[in-house]
């Protein structure tokens, strides 16, 4: 609009000019020329000689903490740019840039994001666009800078504390003495070789070491596998946003994953279509936390459907931590015929009737205190600290006592 202007203003001064016969309009006019074509070639040199740097410290955050960005912009010439505005478009919530700014000639301008995460999930950082122009704001030109930047925001864990001796207690499992033909993770020492040993399993620096064969011993893991059941069923989750057991839930699967991977047990993760097998280390936990904070209650498929299903990958003298919402007591029978096979089985229930669902879990919570299955009662609003850090003693007598606690 400014530039359709400026375009009458000297169209119209010059007919005057022409048909008046005034030696001053043709002054003006030549000077709304000279001013435009001035204007239009300053805001085309702003454009093209600024530039935009972007750093963030890490691609990862978490939910409750802070994912920071700098983002810098530089006028490249010694044309000072009278005003500069920058804008940019995340997806991450309440992370981006609009300001307003003077830039002196080979000047730069500076800011550190600092945006508090709310939710889990993958987000892109999104493109910079930068807009300026020319002094009198007649002419308007704008660059986008592309960016396929993006940072993964992991679920919320909590620290609890497991009372007792880990083996026989919470994280179940068993310990295994002997020592095993077959190779495992866990090396026991070196022995002598024998003739049936595989050249694979010798150890090298104790034999160039002593001067004569020696092999490597392995024994079984001293802890059994851990399994974390995690119900993404869209059919049995309530709520919206952090206050939905759907959160609920993922923080919990999140803070047992680190909880047991921390004592340097092995943990695989399970979910609907979703298999993550066990392992130990740093590297799972990020395996498990960055699927965990991609995945969503969306799945047609029911507890006892994905157990059923998954339960051959499950091995003898395993635990398996199931988490869900569910108030069908139907999933419990495919955790009995798990412990059958001497898999060790806790639950998480996440009281769906706390987050508005209507719908009592007092058959489930019967059907697991008659399994002797433990259970943590997970509440909305309540510390999920205390509420992981030992099992409910609800028996089937104390039912009613349960009955008036959860609502």
């Amino acid at each position: 609009m400014k530039t359709f202007g400026i375009f009458a203003l000297w169209l119209a001064t010059l007919i005057i000019a022409l048909v008046g016969g005034w030696s001053i309009m043709y002054r003006v006019s030549y000077v709304v020329l000279l001013l435009g074509i001035l204007s239009w070639l300053w805001a085309l040199i702003s454009v093209r000689t600024v530039s935009v740097e972007r750093r963030s410290r890490t691609q990862r955050a978490q939910v409750g903490g802070y994912f920071e960005e700098w983002v810098a912009v530089d006028n490249t010439s010694f044309l000072p740019k009278p005003w500069v505005e920058i804008r940019s478009d995340s997806n991450l919530s309440q992370h981006g840039v609009r300001r307003g700014f003077f830039l002196g000639p080979k000047a730069r301008r500076s800011w550190t994001l600092r945006t508090q995460c709310t939710s889990r999930g993958k987000f892109t950082l999104g493109d910079i666009v930068v807009s300026t122009g020319d002094p009198f704001g007649l002419f308007q030109r704008q660059v986008r800078f592309p960016s396929a930047a993006t940072v993964v925001v992991y679920p919320r864990t909590v620290d609890f504390v497991t009372p007792g001796h880990i083996p026989g207690q919470l994280p179940g499992g068993a310990e295994q003495k002997g020592h095993v033909p077959f190779v495992t993770p866990t090396a026991a020492g070196v022995r002598d070789y024998q003739p049936s040993d595989p050249f694979s399993r010798i150890h090298w620096p104790t034999t160039a070491r002593v001067g004569h064969l020696m092999v490597k011993e392995f024994e079984l893991d001293p802890f059994s596998d851990v399994w974390i059941a995690l119900d993404l069923d869209r059919q049995v989750h309530f709520g919206h946003g952090a206050e939905s057991t759907e959160e609920y839930s993922v923080t919990v699967a999140a803070s047992l994953a680190r909880h047991f991977l921390m004592q340097n047990r092995s943990v695989g993760l399970l979910a609907q279509h979703e298999v993550l097998p066990p392992d130990r280390g740093v590297r799972q936990l990020t395996k498990v936390l960055e699927l965990l904070a991609v995945v969503r209650a969306d799945r047609w498929e029911s507890l006892t459907e994905m157990i059923s299903a998954e339960s051959v990958r499950v091995s003898r003298l395993a635990t398996m931590f199931v988490v869900t919402p569910s108030v069908n007591p139907e999933w419990v029978t495919a955790c009995q015929h798990l412990a059958e096979r001497n898999v060790k089985v806790l639950v998480a229930l996440v009281e769906s009737a706390t987050f508005g669902s209507g719908a009592m879990a007092i058959d489930v919570v019967g059907s697991l205190a008659a399994a002797t299955i433990p259970t943590y009662l997970v509440k909305r609003g309540e510390p999920l600290e205390a509420l992981l850090t030992q099992p409910q003693e609800v028996m089937m007598t104390n039912v009613d006592w349960w009955v008036q606690n959860a609502r």
